[in-house]
């Protein structure tokens, strides 16, 4: 079972904070949460951390991780 923690946009378009996820193997991060979060991938630039360290969403995690996301929103 992996842990996700969603902020921001993600978080509303999830329409939840945090959630775990049964996956099988390993897993890469941007793979896991295409399938959580919608429109997930029209966010070019996200924060991502695996067990509290910084990542990538090519990273794979397995059983027991955690995966804290937040997308960067610019304005101007």
């Amino acid at each position: 079972m992996i842990r996700i923690k969603l902020m921001g946009a993600f978080a509303h378009l999830a329409k939840t904070r945090e959630l775990n996820v049964r996956i099988e193997g390993k897993k890469t991060v941007d793979k896991i949460l295409r399938e959580v979060i919608p429109r997930y991938d029209e966010f070019k630039e996200k924060i991502i951390f695996i067990n509290g360290q910084p990542a990538r969403g090519d990273a794979e995690v397995t059983d027991g991780d955690e995966i804290k996301v937040m997308p960067v929103l610019s304005g101007g």
